[in-house]
């Protein structure tokens, strides 16, 4: 018998998608957004789904959201958490309070998600976690250091977590797809085209297809590489990453 699922960042993009694919399925669905509007009009589509306004880098928000949606639709054993924020800037020169709102959002954001939900997974002996890493946060680019160092904060995260609830009946599963034509892609395009390099990304079909697989898939490892090549992308910077960031510095095109 299954429960009741959350995601996260369900207005749009992936979190919409797979809040959409959940409910289709006969799930209950807790759909959690900042943007309450774009929410609101994804749960209208869904009458198993309910949406609840939440900033999920505030901590008590998300608490919050966990308690109600848990009281209201039922225990909570499967979690899509797709929330996620990504600002454009140079290293050095990015605005402290841009990292940190990504900071928060992606990385803390995730820490709060997980304490919010995973003790009562415990105590239940059983359920899964889907954070959304991203392949940036293995390789990082040109105008992307808050986000790639956010990613590379919640893949640490998620192994500890996975590490640490061993043996719980919890399970924990990181995505990290390359970029996916989502509204954040469009976002990072408009603030500056050349980080993505004119490249196409992944369709959110296809990411969350992979996703569903390893759901699935009971030996599926902690880390999910959808779309082609991403698996190899990452064996890549594990043992050539010299010549692959020069790869990478070719693709991204000069800031305008």
């Amino acid at each position: 018998m299954t429960g009741t699922a959350l995601v996260t960042g369900a207005a749009s993009g992936l979190g919409r998608l797979a809040a959409l694919r959940l409910a289709a399925a006969g799930r209950p669905v807790a759909a959690l957004d900042i943007d309450g509007g774009n929410l609101a009009a994804t749960a209208w589509r869904a009458p198993a789904m309910r949406g609840y306004q939440c900033d999920v880098a505030d901590e008590s928000a998300v608490r919050e959201a966990v308690a109600s949606a848990s009281a209201e639709l039922g225990p909570i054993d499967l979690v899509i958490h797709a929330a996620g924020l990504c600002r454009i800037g140079r290293a050095l020169d990015q605005p402290l309070d841009e990292l940190r709102r990504v900071l928060d959002t992606n990385y803390l954001g995730t820490v709060h998600l997980a304490r919010a939900v995973v003790p009562p997974m415990i105590d239940a002996g059983r359920g899964t976690v889907v954070v959304f890493g991203s392949l940036a946060g293995w390789l990082p680019s040109p105008r992307l250091a808050a986000y790639s160092a956010s990613k590379g904060a919640v893949h640490a995260y998620c192994e500890v977590l996975a590490m640490e609830t061993a043996g719980t009946g919890v399970r924990v599963l990181c995505a990290c797809p390359d970029h996916v034509e989502t509204p954040l892609a469009a976002g990072v395009r408009a603030a500056d085209p050349g980080v993505l390099g004119d490249r196409a990304g992944a369709e959110p079909g296809a990411v969350l297809d992979a996703v569903d697989r390893a759901i699935a898939d009971p030996g599926a490892p902690l880390f999910v590489f959808p779309g082609f090549g991403t698996r190899q992308l990452w064996r890549a910077r594990r043992f050539v990453p010299g010549p692959l960031r020069q790869v990478i510095a070719r693709y991204v095109k000069p800031a305008h």
